[in-house]
């Protein structure tokens, strides 16, 4: 049995604001893994970090454009480019972008770290991953491959038939080999079953929040609010764009006089100074507040009474238990979601708010009504066991367990690290 093992975590993003892979090295990194997570640079160079005993190579994986401007034309001119080909050729078998480069990126470091697992965060890692595992058994090192599902790929909006299909390809390919494919929710398991042609069903680990290391936070939320402790206040935390239904909370407003709405996220955000715009008369109850530090996030979210998600109905948005839903229970609010199945769901589960009828805002408006008539009642759903069940710190004892039973591993405990993500350090010069 091995007491040393060693997981190489694929990613193709900077990884700093991907909790889940984060989350993932850390805790495998105090279990006794040793893990080594490669990563998409965001400059034309390859630096390293680390989060708890666990490395982060960010390497080239892809080109980098460093003026803002060319960027944006050139992610146009690209996405026409997608366009025309899918309308006029659309026979033309699109490529896996970066697929090479990514892969001649990686291999050599896969080579020399020699890993038991090689773990592939999303439908955009596993590729690369496959092919890493295959030329590492072909090398006479034995390893094993793990998908992590993040997403249903047929319900990725922004993908195209042909890159889709492709990608659903190799996606089936590769789960054939796979000793473990990880999914996020049991309503996405129900659709991946098909979609991948499995007969084993993917073992989930939720993308829950890490419950320690949370802080108070420097900040009150009520007071950057400039409202006091008697004023109802809704809360909208993470991303912001159109599907995400930030909207209908907004144009609720007209019907709550009394209630103020703030969002927490990116001020710079087009839908966001969009929302401002369309509303001027709601600028006195409608406050954007920037992101606080994610230790800080729970205990500054507590300052609201309810917490809001109110997305559309999109196939992903169904199968989905998102990450700011147990943030919202860890924090302790009721939550009103739309009526998008899973979440739904786990609410009239649990008790701890209430479902309106997506992009409805007379529903909106009696559910978060109802809720904060009797708030207590909702929040008394908050046991000290069911926010044990929702936490990272539960569903990484699941994942460890996965990680030991594939590799037969039984790994020493470290002494236990903080969840603290370090500075990144240049490792090379710029490629010419």
């Amino acid at each position: 049995m091995l007491t040393s093992p060693k997981t190489l975590h694929i990613v193709l993003n900077g990884v700093v604001e991907d909790s889940r892979v984060l989350k993932c090295a850390w805790s495998l990194g105090n279990a006794g893994w040793d893990v080594l997570v490669c990563a998409a640079s965001p400059y034309p160079h390859s630096d390293e970090l680390s989060i708890g005993y666990a490395r982060v190579v960010r390497l080239p994986l892809r080109p980098v454009v460093t003026q803002k401007t060319l960027g944006r034309v050139l992610r146009k001119l690209r996405y026409y480019k997608r366009a025309l080909e899918a309308k006029l050729i659309p026979s033309t078998k699109p490529l896996i972008p970066n697929l090479k480069r990514s892969i001649s990126a990686i291999l050599p470091v896969a080579m020399d770290f020699r890993p038991q697992v090689v773990h592939a965060h999303d439908y955009t890692a596993l590729p690369i991953a496959g092919a890493i595992v295959e030329a590492l058994k072909n090398a006479g090192i034995n390893c094993s491959l793990i998908y992590d599902a993040h997403e249903y790929v047929p319900g990725v909006a922004h993908l195209r038939a042909p890159l889709m299909n492709l990608y659903s390809e190799e996606e089936r390919k590769f789960s054939q080999k796979a000793a473990a494919i990880l999914s996020v929710s049991e309503g996405m398991s129900d659709l991946l079953i098909p979609h991948l042609q499995i007969s084993v069903r993917p073992e989930i680990v939720a993308n829950d929040p890490l419950v320690e290391g949370q802080q108070p936070s420097a900040r009150n939320l009520r007071q950057d609010c400039g409202i006091g402790e008697e004023v109802p206040l809704l809360v909208y935390s993470g991303a912001v764009a159109p599907q995400r239904g930030v909207a209908t909370a907004a144009d609720a407003l007209h019907l709550m006089p009394d209630v103020h709405l703030v969002v927490i996220a990116n001020p710079a955000n087009a839908t966001v100074m969009k929302l401002q715009q369309t509303y001027p008369e709601l600028a006195s109850r409608f406050h954007v507040l920037p992101y606080v530090p994610n230790a800080e996030l729970v205990s500054y979210l507590s300052g609201a009474d309810i917490g809001l998600i109110p997305i559309h109905h999109r196939q992903n948005h169904e199968i989905s238990l998102i990450t700011k839903f147990g943030e919202y229970m860890q924090a302790r609010l009721p939550i009103v979601v739309s009526d998008v199945k899973t979440m739904s769901e786990e609410v009239n589960r649990l008790g701890n708010g209430e479902v309106f009828v997506a992009e409805d805002v007379v529903s909106f408006v009696t559910a978060v009504k109802k809720v904060l008539a009797e708030k207590k009642k909702y929040q008394e759903a908050y046991s000290p066991e069911v926010l044990a069940e929702r936490s990272w710190e539960r569903q990484a004892e699941e994942l460890l367990a996965i990680y030991n039973r594939i590799a037969q591993a039984t790994p020493v405990a470290r002494e236990h690290l903080p969840f603290r993500i370090s500075e990144p350090v240049p490792l090379v010069t710029s490629r010419k």
